[in-house]
């Protein structure tokens, strides 16, 4: 138990890093880190849920006394996304394992591309917010995070840069407090059939608390490009230790 403990806080503590450095990558990394403690993968996608829900809860409030969250963006992703959790956890049970993990991968490796590819590029964007976009994003973020267990801030981000004239530390920010309210609500739909062991859960809770509040005084002093091209670097390392562990393991 003690054992589990500490690798609980240490994966906790690496997922809030992440979100609070980038407003993305906990679930991410939380997922593969979960597997490697044996859970199945059902179970680790759920704990994984409700591991960065807390984080991100915990990376938002400050963000939001700092007035870096747009109230609006996070309304329309969330809305449209906690539907598609439900719908996602319903379609999660009837894929194989197998398909799961590959279409993660390459997911995470588009997005790492695309982050990088973003971050060599001056933001054009710069007009008014854009409603349609940001419901469609919201509802394939809430159907990922149901299906894979991931909060989806690495595709929320780039759609609030993309569709928002937010800077990019207004979009971590923002993505923290979607990530909070969808990965939450498809944790507690999880709990209503799963009973994880409460010494994981603590120990995640823990970690990533300290983890995001470092992560955000971080974010702090590091430029917008700098933060993309360390956030699709680590996409790349998940996405291959990943594979390595479930699909050649």
């Amino acid at each position: 138990m003690e054992l589990l403990l500490l690798e609980a806080l240490a994966i906790g503590a690496v997922l809030g890093l992440l979100l609070g450095l980038t407003g993305a990558g906990g679930s991410l990394v939380a997922l593969p880190l979960l597997l490697s403690l044996h859970l199945p993968l059902r179970d680790a996608i759920g704990v994984s849920l409700g591991a960065v829900a807390l984080s991100a809860a915990i990376g938002a409030i400050p963000r939001a006394i700092q007035g870096l969250v747009a109230w609006r963006p996070v309304l329309l992703l969330a809305i449209c996304g906690l539907p598609g959790n439900a719908v996602g956890q319903w379609l999660g049970r009837f894929i194989p394992e197998f398909a799961l993990i590959l279409g993660f991968c390459l997911l995470v490796l588009w997005s790492a591309w695309r982050m990088w590819r973003g971050a060599a590029l001056p933001k054009s964007h710069s007009g008014p917010l854009r409603s349609v976009p940001l419901m469609a994003i919201g509802a394939g973020v809430g159907l990922l995070s149901g299906v894979m267990g991931v909060g989806g801030g690495f595709l929320v981000v780039p759609a609030l840069l993309w569709f928002t004239p937010l800077s990019m530390l207004a979009a971590t920010a923002t993505s923290m407090a979607v990530i909070a309210l969808v990965s939450g609500g498809g944790f507690l739909l999880y709990l209503t059939g799963a009973q994880p062991p409460m010494a994981l859960l603590g120990g995640l809770a823990a970690g990533g608390a300290v983890g995001v509040l470092c992560g955000n005084q971080l974010a702090t002093r590091l430029r917008g490009a700098t933060l993309q091209r360390l956030f699709a670097l680590m996409l790349v390392a998940v996405s291959l230790s990943l594979a390595a562990q479930k699909l050649l393991g």
